[in-house]
């Protein structure tokens, strides 16, 4: 039997679509879902329920637990870079007749959806209604004003292109130029909480954008180098890149090494990037060959279940080809 689940928040229309192709059941959807996909507005009670995350940068799963399980397998097989961020089970006790009571295993699960996650939905959802291009990054910023666009797309479907440049041009990159300051939102799969980066924009050229930030002690991660008093370092930021570029020098402008973080794919946000740092690293100290670190790191998160094989596989080819490339 096709198990139960409601949906509700902005990636619906795309996980409805994606779980009905999956043979499950869509309970009690809303009027614009029942039109879309001619479903019947029947109250059933469901087994699990997706809604967004306060952030809405991916989704929260509540239902029993072999269930969530299973669905949890179906998002990682499927949406390459989803993360798994938390995953945990509560004993809950439901009467059933008289005094009968069943205990039940409930567990709430908690994805993130990066850049390859969000544009299969994307694809998905265009499937079932127009969409433009970063449809669920651009709802995240403004649900109604892209509605209005999506709107004249349906009217005019020619200006897919155009409206597509205009929003990501409007939105995402003039916002930037003007404010000058730039935070990475630099998610962990470990699901410790972000660590915000910020630094100063000196530059963008298209899509990348180019950072500086200062720094005052401690020491580099990965170079085992100490900070001095003046060094700086620089930020390469590209849409879409699988790393984040980080060159580290002293005050008079010498390079004292690189260290390329491993990630999923850069998000440009009007605020900056948002990326989940996969732990894997590419570093390299001047004059010295590049090598990759952590690898067992990330080989962890696998075995927690946080990283798919697919998105481990991924990360490994990126640092491998960044190693030849550098080297």
């Amino acid at each position: 039997m096709a198990h139960r689940v409601k949906i509700r928040g902005i990636y619906t229309t795309a996980l409805t679509k994606f779980l009905l192709n999956s043979g499950y059941t869509i309970v009690d959807p809303s009027p614009e879902i029942q039109q879309r996909f001619s479903l019947r507005p029947a109250k059933r009670t469901p087994e699990i329920i997706i809604q967004d995350r306060l952030d809405r940068q991916g989704i929260e799963l509540i239902g029993e637990s072999e269930q969530i399980s299973l669905l949890i397998r179906l998002l990682q097989e499927t949406l390459l870079d989803s993360l798994l961020l938390e995953f945990s089970v509560k004993a809950e006790a439901e009467e059933e007749f008289g005094e009968e009571t069943e205990i039940r295993d409930i567990a709430r699960a908690r994805f993130e959806f990066p850049g390859i996650s969000k544009a299969y939905l994307d694809a998905i959802r265009s499937t079932v209604v127009p969409s433009l291009k970063n449809h669920h990054r651009l709802k995240i910023l403004n649900e109604r004003k892209l509605g209005r666009f999506e709107a004249e797309l349906l009217k005019f479907p020619e200006k897919k292109e155009s409206l597509e440049k205009q929003l990501f041009a409007e939105w995402i990159l003039a916002p930037l130029q003007k404010d000058g300051a730039v935070r990475l939102e630099q998610v962990k799969a470990s699901g410790k909480s972000i660590r915000p980066r910020e630094g100063i924009l000196v530059e963008r050229q298209g899509e990348t954008l180019i950072l500086k930030r200062f720094f005052s002690q401690g020491r580099y991660d990965g170079l085992n180098l100490p900070i001095e008093e003046g060094d700086y370092g620089l930020t390469d930021i590209r849409e879409g890149a699988g790393y984040v570029k980080h060159s580290y020098f002293s005050r008079e402008g010498r390079l004292k090494g690189q260290y390329f973080n491993i990630n999923t794919p850069v998000e440009i946000y009007p605020f900056g990037a948002r990326y989940v740092d996969l732990e894997i690293d590419v570093i390299c100290r001047a004059g010295e060959k590049p090598v990759i670190s952590d690898r067992e790191e990330l080989a962890l998160l696998v075995k927690k279940g946080a990283v798919g094989s697919r998105l481990e596989k991924k990360a490994l080819e990126e640092a491998e080809d960044l190693v030849r490339k550098i080297g």
